[in-house]
């Protein structure tokens, strides 16, 4: 008698949204009676979500694919490294893959799906990160260390990293999807092309959801999505709106909100509705990515908002608030960035007194817009800022995370 084919292994190594559908695949692959293993070799399917956030993950990304790909199973690629670079993806990948918008086309790659993976419902918590490498961790741990020593200013990072422990993302949360997909058109950005166009949930299937999770006892909320801000916009409604709906449900409760990925241009555009949730003590934290200092570039970027604005509406929330936290991004070496503007990214934070950065150095991602602006800057050019913008922060007592 064949044993069936039925042994999954699920890994990861990109953001919160991604560990997000992979604990949702697990539960898609534990409801169609497959038994998901803590080990590649034992699979008969291996799947993949790999990170294309930046050179340095996408790297890695195909290093693990190199080493998954050792084993027997059958190795499956998710996430955003067929957008980022098609041309590569295309010369070093012949099996199956999925974007983030496909992934309802999962069932068509397994026997015997009686629940859809439409069905399934939206994880609240992320993949487990114990589970993250397991089987090839041991070997990129070792290689991390030679990093490190090769490199002792790194260790001198994760010496301020620990300092600055309080400061980093608090993942004791319960997460609360409000919609996928992205309505804006950055022009540095290629994971749009694989999360697709904005689909926002409806305002009372989260609410339910939420009422759910209040019921179980949970307290700390991160309201996450590609794009939290566009909520409601392709569907007649708004993000205001479901924040208002919400705050109806928990009025009996002390609760703690977390706001990520909320474009500049709608925390301006929404600013008293967010402030009136601060104002109710719900609201910990915002992270608004604000990407550069400088008009000019901001615009190359496709961002439609002006520093200044940005500028002002955080001020005016940390004036009325001082207690939230306020966390960003900024791209270093942007095409056509000049010093100046550099200089001008990191006076943002002399005015606005951010508590965390992710500080990203500009990836040439070959499904990105920004691919075609001339004037790219030097890579050594790029360190020189990003080693300069470190040292800033540290200085500033700023927790800087970076991946470079």
């Amino acid at each position: 008698m064949t044993t069936p084919l039925n042994k999954v292994f699920i890994t990861a190594n990109g953001c919160n949204r991604r560990l997000l559908d992979a604990k949702r695949l697990k539960d898609y692959f534990t409801e169609n009676n497959f038994r998901v293993v803590e080990h590649p070799r034992m699979a008969d399917y291996i799947l993949f979500f790999a990170s294309a956030l930046n050179d340095v993950r996408i790297h890695e990304s195909w290093d693990i694919i190199q080493r998954l790909q050792k084993y027997d199973g059958e190795l499956v690629i998710l996430g955003c490294l067929q957008e980022a670079v098609p041309a590569e993806f295309e010369k070093k990948w012949s099996g199956r893959h999925l974007r983030i918008k496909d992934m309802n086309r999962i069932d068509t790659f397994f026997p015997h799906i009686q629940t859809p993976y439409k069905n399934i419902p939206y994880s609240h918590i992320p993949f487990p990160l114990q589970g993250i490498y397991k089987g090839i961790y041991p070997k990129i741990c070792l290689k991390r260390i030679v990093a490190y020593l090769k490199k002792p200013s790194r260790i001198t990072e994760k010496l301020q990293s620990y300092i600055h422990r309080n400061k980093r993302e608090n993942y004791d949360t319960c997460f609360i999807w409000v919609s996928q997909g992205c309505a804006n058109k950055c022009s540095f950005c290629a994971e749009r092309k694989t999360v697709g166009d904005l689909i926002s949930r409806p305002v009372e299937d989260i609410a339910m959801e939420y009422r759910r999770h209040l019921e179980k006892g949970m307290r700390r909320f991160e309201l996450i999505g590609d794009d939290v801000g566009s909520y409601g916009t392709d569907a007649e409604s708004n993000f205001p709106e479901l924040i208002n709906r919400l705050s109806e449900i928990d009025k009996d409760y002390d609760v703690h909100w977390v706001i990520k990925h909320l474009h500049p241009k709608f925390i301006i555009k929404y600013r008293d509705a967010i402030l009136a949730l601060a104002h109710a003590q719900k609201l910990t934290e915002i992270i608004c990515c604000f990407q550069s200092g400088s008009n000019r570039i901001l615009e190359l970027m496709n961002r439609n908002h002006s520093i200044e604005d940005i500028i002002e509406t955080l001020q005016i929330f940390k004036e009325k608030l001082p207690n939230i936290r306020l966390a960003t991004n900024i791209i270093v070496g942007f095409p056509s960035e000049t010093e100046e503007e550099f200089e001008m990214t990191l006076a943002v934070f002399d005015k606005v007194p951010f508590t965390r950065v992710h500080l990203l150095k500009y990836f040439e991602s070959e499904g990105a817009d920004s691919s075609l602006i001339p004037d790219k800057i030097d890579d050594a050019v790029i360190n020189k800022r990003i080693k300069k913008a470190k040292k800033f922060f540290r200085n500033k007592r700023i927790y800087c995370q970076s991946r470079d």
